[in-house]
């Protein structure tokens, strides 16, 4: 009670300390939180093409594309193999009036569904996809005809581009198509892989068929892009954790500073309350359980805050979710917090706590 009342007494002082409080705890639980959402969401992205192995040529070696011959000798691998063609070329948008320049894909029929693109709709001869920049750069939509080699085409889908394997402003045709157009040489060559544990074996025989002489071809594989990320995004998470516990750093000296203010002002009180029997203990939990509430008080607060900031950016901005693994955060928060508070009141309350009651009863 006399904690609360001592707080309630000089409640500006109290109500900026807090406010420090809530924004170096809710700074280190929704920066922790952003950088769990981000992360869910990469990994989302990511997740569908984690059992692909990407093979492209190796210029170094003086190797530009892959042949038929090259993909026959890796179809003796226990996966599926995917050539990919691709050439950069003039697309006429017919419905826009307009031309502009596009990544030009070839890939059979069959294989699209290994990609992750997230089409519904069956690609054929005559029809092409697009990709999401492609369609939102040009305002292209389902059914709208673009023009290839003035070669008239429907778009038939829409896909989200997947990084490593399609790109960005890309357009994608059947190989038979492509092949009318550009000729038989492939790109890249994906290889996918469905049970992941296998992804290092098939690394290592795919080495030893196309690497025997020299290094014919460059391999990338997914899995490790996506551990890579992971580490990365961890990284990033803790980083702006260290940023969040500089803002409660600076919190802590506005506590330290108010119960050493305090002991000042409070001399008096003090010595009163020692020349009755308090006890240096007594002194000194009184002036932690003021901090203790600022810290839990505090805390609270900046975590509710957090979780709401938190939740509409990772939900409406990164369209992605708050993960379990997210939650730690806010509890991270909540320990810094409060355990901030304590450590800073530590030596105002040790000085209160040894005050001399005569000398202190005569002050002003």
């Amino acid at each position: 009670m006399m904690a609360k009342r001592n707080l309630r007494r000089h409640i500006l002082r109290s109500a900026l300390a807090l406010l420090g409080i809530i924004i170096g705890v809710m700074t280190i639980s929704s920066l922790g939180i952003l950088g769990g959402g981000l992360k869910e969401g990469i990994s989302e992205n990511f997740e569908g093409m984690a059992n692909l192995v990407v093979l492209y040529p190796n210029p170094e070696e003086g190797y530009s594309y892959f042949t038929k011959k090259d993909v026959d000798m890796l179809k003796k691998l226990k996966c599926i193999v995917i050539p990919i063609s691709l050439r950069t070329d003039v697309v006429y948008i017919k419905e826009k009036n307009k031309r502009t320049y596009a990544a030009i894909y070839g890939i059979k029929k069959e294989h699209i569904g290994y990609l992750n693109l997230d089409t519904k709709s069956k690609l054929t001869d005559t029809t092409v996809y697009v990709d999401s920049f492609f369609a939102n750069t040009h305002d292209v939509d389902v059914g709208d005809r673009i023009l290839l080699r003035n070669i008239s085409f429907r778009v038939e889908g829409i896909y989200n581009s997947s990084f490593f394997v399609i790109s960005q402003n890309s357009v994608l045709l059947s190989e038979k198509t492509f092949k009318r157009f550009y000729g038989d040489n492939y790109s890249m060559i994906v290889l996918y892989v469905k049970n992941k544990g296998d992804i290092n074996k098939i690394k290592n025989e795919t080495e030893k068929i196309m690497n025997k002489k020299e290094k014919k071809i460059i391999i990338l594989s997914m899995d490790k892009i996506l551990q890579s990320i992971n580490d990365v995004m961890n990284k990033v998470s803790l980083f702006l954790m260290g940023i969040g516990g500089i803002s409660l750093l600076v919190a802590g000296i506005g506590i330290g500073n108010v119960m050493l203010m305090s002991t000042v002002e409070r001399t008096k009180e003090i010595g009163v309350m020692k020349s009755i029997g308090a006890s240096k203990r007594d002194i000194i939990m009184l002036f932690l359980y003021e901090s203790l509430i600022l810290g839990v008080v505090g805390s609270v607060i900046g975590v509710l805050l957090s979780l709401g900031i938190g939740y509409l950016i990772v939900h409406y901005v990164l369209n992605s979710s708050i993960t379990m693994e997210s939650l730690i955060y806010p509890f991270l928060g909540v320990l810094f917090g409060v355990g901030t508070s304590i450590i800073a009141s530590l030596y105002p309350a040790y000085k209160a706590s040894n005050l001399d009651p005569i000398k202190a009863l005569k002050s002003d």
